[in-house]
């Protein structure tokens, strides 16, 4: 093979080297399957709501009362529901925080589980909220337990 016909192959390689770079470079990475059509994503992204938080006082115990007021905080609060021993206890979140008085059975060990309904809400196209958060501790981690003596 002599000189020029050396320098013709290179010129052909590096000039389809060069022709694959600047396809791939352009647009390679956009080719789709045959009847393929870009489609716009018209689907609304709602951003990750902020968690209400949800607290119960601690509780009196032992007692010789047979009524006690549990205090409860939640945020964007619909409804809290006690249940005990005694019975099951629900009032709407109306007012911060909320207090709700439960009746208690005599020498008894009432274990509490408290409920709060997180109100729905509606912000354009996203919605938050409608969900229900259950504790059986107080905001310090104690159980929610009351026992009544006589």
């Amino acid at each position: 093979m002599n000189n020029s016909a050396v320098r013709w192959i290179i010129i052909i390689a590096l000039a389809l080297v060069l022709g694959l770079l600047l396809w791939w470079l352009l647009g390679a990475r956009d080719v789709g399957a045959p009847g393929e059509t870009d489609t716009p994503d018209n689907t609304t992204q709602c951003p990750q709501a902020t968690p209400e938080f949800f607290t119960v006082e601690p509780v009196t115990s032992p007692t010789s009362e047979l009524t006690q007021v549990i205090t409860v905080d939640l945020g964007n609060g619909e409804a809290i529901t006690v249940t005990t021993e005694s019975g099951v206890f629900t009032a709407p979140f109306d007012t911060f925080p909320k207090e709700i008085e439960i009746t208690l059975l005599p020498n008894t060990t009432h274990n509490l589980t408290v409920e709060g309904k997180v109100r729905e809400v509606q912000q354009g196209d996203c919605t938050y909220g409608g969900y229900t958060l259950t504790t059986t501790t107080d905001r310090n981690g104690a159980p929610l337990q009351i026992v009544t003596g006589d």
